[in-house]
């Protein structure tokens, strides 16, 4: 009886891998997310382990003891679009091992399509839609309880033949209360490569923080009105205060990621949360904004509280684009905001870009992008390819018109390869094609690089930007970049875990049961 209640208690919580593997050029934070998720059913008594397979490689056998030694009644999955499909493969293993415990799964794309991934995707049992803290704790209460998850608001689940989404759940009125993400679980030394945010090397140790949750504008291309609709909820200043002093008491930390969707979007808040920032003496933070959010002062505000860092969502440099995404900026204020960060002394300016931001966009539209480019006084730029992620705009808009022609999720990437779809004007040959021309004519520029040398302090940062840098050009050139250690392969589900390595719930250690290696 002991046994069963202690088995009632305990719970397993998975970031799957990206299908892409770790690369130097791409940016790879910690899984805040389910920090959260963890902190709020622990304050509860529940008994939480997060497994990050974007960390660490995915080696079957361990997994299987892992869980066999845990004995969770629930483990629960965050997935993105492209981490789907290995979130159901690791689903399927512990369906196949374990079938009596229950797989949740969360995240952007089951909050865009609960009905739908429960039909494709068999082994999970159930969706977690939107804001997940609240509707896992009552999920993890009910397993606990011995109860069935009929009835669970913001859930979408089986019942017999049937998939049944429930009513939706209100989101969290109070940010305040809930606790700090259980960083604890996944903060351990550094073992990602590449970087947390441009210009940052995954060497220092970074965290991320949220002062924010949602955005109200509509961007057609934006996923996040999966999660928290056209809403936008903000913590209080004190509360990020004690947070940024608790990381830097247990973590030691040496940046950290400012991770809401757009910074700044209350006036006055910019100015209040630099104030908090400067008391705490960070040594350096970084954050993504609107062109719009900010102004000189406030810019200066943020320099002087340790800012090094400021990345503007651009996304063409038409302003027929700019109005089709309904992005609401202009491009006179895009200038204006680069102008003025770069004279408050912020180290790192960064725009972002997307070719084929809206389906309609032109060669002329890319033309006046690659031109605005040019003109910019920045250190970094992200140049990415549309992906039409379910939720957005422009996700019905790609379907109304065929321009899919993938039903493989793990191919909805925004960088490294031809994507699965194409737009009005673009093939998606020539999506990858433009993509590349942005990014090669901007970084592989002479002047642009040393540029970049002049400004290097250290040798820690000099590795990082050789690293970097030789990705990129590798990636240029269309060779590999990705690190097959940390992918998941494909598989049969007899050969993902063969049989003989599995008896009586123990299992041996063998090397070629690496799934990297099927």
């Amino acid at each position: 009886m002991h046994l069963l209640s202690e088995k009632k208690t305990k719970v397993i919580l998975i970031r799957p891998p990206d299908p892409m593997g770790m690369v130097d050029i791409l940016s790879h934070v910690l899984p805040t997310n389910l920090g959260y998720i963890a902190a709020y059913a622990m304050k509860e008594g529940f008994d939480v382990k997060i497994l990050d397979y974007e960390q660490e490689p995915f080696i079957g056998v361990d997994f299987l003891k892992k869980i066999e030694e845990t004995s969770p009644g629930i483990i629960g999955f965050s997935c993105m679009t492209p981490t789907i499909v290995n979130g159901h493969k690791i689903a399927t293993i512990i369906k196949k091992h374990f079938p009596e415990i229950t797989t949740v799964v969360g995240g952007a794309h089951s909050s865009a399509l609960p009905e739908q991934t429960l039909r494709e995707f068999p082994n999970f049992d159930i969706v977690v839609f939107q804001e997940g803290e609240a509707t896992f704790l009552e999920l993890c209460e009910r397993m606990k309880d011995g109860k069935d998850f009929v009835g669970v608001a913001g859930t979408t689940i089986r019942e017999g033949d049937s998939v049944i989404k429930q009513k939706e759940r209100p989101f969290i009125k109070n940010l305040d209360d809930i606790p700090f993400p259980a960083r604890e679980l996944y903060q351990t030394s550094q073992k990602f490569r590449g970087h947390s945010s441009r210009g940052f090397t995954n060497t220092l140790n970074s965290t991320e923080i949220f002062t924010s949750r949602g955005c109200p504008y509509k961007c057609t291309f934006c996923a996040i009105v999966a999660t928290f609709k056209r809403t936008v909820r903000f913590r209080s200043p004190d509360i990020v205060f004690e947070e940024i002093k608790e990381v830097n008491k247990r973590f030691a930390i040496d940046h950290i990621v400012i991770a809401d969707d757009t910074f700044g979007l209350k006036k006055g808040r910019i100015e209040a949360l630099s104030e908090k920032f400067a008391r705490t003496k960070l040594k350096s933070w970084s954050c993504d904004t609107r062109v719009d959010s900010v102004t000189r002062d406030s810019l200066k505000i943020m320099k002087a509280s340790g800012c090094t860092k400021v990345a503007f969502g651009v996304e063409t440099g038409s302003d027929r684009v700019i109005k089709l995404n309904e992005k609401k900026i202009d491009l006179h204020r895009v200038r204006q905001a680069i102008i003025w960060a770069k004279e408050a002394g912020i180290k790192h300016v960064e725009a972002n870009f997307i070719v084929g931001s809206h389906p309609e966009e032109t060669l002329e539209d890319l033309k006046k992008t690659q031109k605005l480019i040019k003109e910019l006084d920045i250190t970094f730029i992200s140049i990415s390819v549309i992906v039409p992620y379910p939720g957005t705009p422009n996700y019905e808009i790609f379907k109304k018109n065929g321009f899919i022609y993938t039903d493989d999720w793990s191919q909805y990437v925004m960088f490294g390869q031809a994507p699965g779809w194409r737009t009005t004007h673009f093939t998606p040959e020539e999506l990858l094609k433009y993509q590349k021309k942005l990014n090669t004519s901007f970084y592989l520029n002479p002047r642009y690089m040393l540029k970049v040398l002049s400004r290097v302090r250290s040798l820690n940062e000099l590795g990082y930007y050789i690293k970097s840098g030789r990705a990129f050009v590798k990636w240029a050139l269309g060779l590999d970049i990705t690190n097959k250690e940390k992918r998941l392969s494909d598989y049969s589900d007899e050969a993902f875990i063969p049989d003989q390595y599995y008896s009586k719930r123990k299992f041996v250690n063998n090397q070629n049961n690496n799934l990297n290696l099927v």
